[in-house]
């Protein structure tokens, strides 16, 4: 596969109003380490890193895309892409399988996959476009709102239960899934100065590997050389949040593998996750999850 390679989506003009999505499959999964093969859908996947890491090479791409636990993948129809999972604890996903307008009958789960010998140009789904013809939605969304985890976590549980009206329940989670995503698109799609995209991504990294670090705005700020108020705005503009609700996400979604991969208790856990007691990691917890680390633990063994 090239980057050079031209694949020209099914678009349609946005308008919200029209959005009625259906979800073909949901579910929580675990991957093991692999080096995955070339693949293309009919319809659209998003794939929420929960633990882990993915590497993902997109056919119109020339170079893989990194996903952590934290980020988002959003694969469009039609587009040719390969997953791999380098680690060798594998990756706890959370991936859903859907359509924008109500467009795709699905056969069956293996029916997602476009047969290369036997393509069907007609059931590719439609990707939305603005009024400029851009396509919306990036390939990927790092350190998700959490109102797009617990949007694909009801979806998840309703499609796996498949109780009356779960179709209405999967339908609401998605619009508000999608609603989120496009506030989000400064996350991926919002162009930054390059003078200071380099030392963002570097940032980034080191966020993601050193979040017990008491990190502030100063500390963060001297990374660019800049002021602590010209740091903040460049930060939303490059993240799509402020310097403390991206950094307290990553945070959690230390907190949360905790509760669910290992016995250290949750005094232990809030101090290993940078906050300096119980009290303050508790309730910042229930604040972004809805439930208490006591319950999520207990929420996390039957998952």
């Amino acid at each position: 596969m090239s980057g050079q390679e031209v694949y020209r989506p099914k678009c349609r003009p946005m308008d919200g109003r029209e959005f009625a999505p259906s979800v073909h499959w949901a579910s929580y999964q675990q991957v093991p380490r692999m080096t995955g093969e070339y693949r293309r859908l009919y319809d659209f996947e998003l794939m929420y890193v929960v633990a882990g890491e993915m590497q993902v090479q997109f056919g119109d791409l020339d170079s893989p895309i990194d996903y952590y636990a934290g980020d988002l993948l959003f694969i469009p129809a039609m587009i040719p892409h390969r997953i791999d999972i380098p680690l060798e604890s594998g990756a706890r996903l959370l991936g859903i399988h859907f359509d924008f307008y109500d467009e795709f009958e699905l056969e069956s789960e293996i029916g997602m996959l476009v047969d290369e010998a036997n393509i069907k140009p007609d059931s590719f789904c439609n990707w939305p476009v603005n009024e400029q013809q851009a396509l919306l939605f990036a390939r990927k969304y790092q350190a998700v709102p959490p109102e797009i985890v617990s949007g694909m976590d009801v979806v998840a549980k309703e499609h796996r239960t498949g109780m009356s009206g779960h179709e209405m329940m999967c339908r609401s989670g998605m619009l508000q899934v999608i609603a989120t995503l496009l506030r989000c698109q400064t996350a991926s799609g919002k162009a930054v100065n390059v003078a200071y995209r380099d030392a963002f991504e570097q940032l980034a990294d080191e966020l993601q590997q050193a979040w017990h670090i008491p990190w502030t705005i100063a500390r963060m700020a001297q990374r660019l050389n800049v002021s602590e108020d010209h740091f903040i705005r460049l930060f939303k503009e490059f993240f799509g949040k402020t310097p403390y609700q991206h950094l307290q996400h990553i945070r959690l979604q230390e907190a949360k593998r905790c509760l669910r991969e290992t016995d250290m208790k949750i005094e232990a856990i809030a101090r290993h996750v940078g906050y300096s007691s119980l009290y303050n990691f508790s309730h910042a917890f229930k604040k972004w999850q809805g439930v208490s680390p006591r319950e999520y633990r207990r929420m996390g063994s039957i998952l």
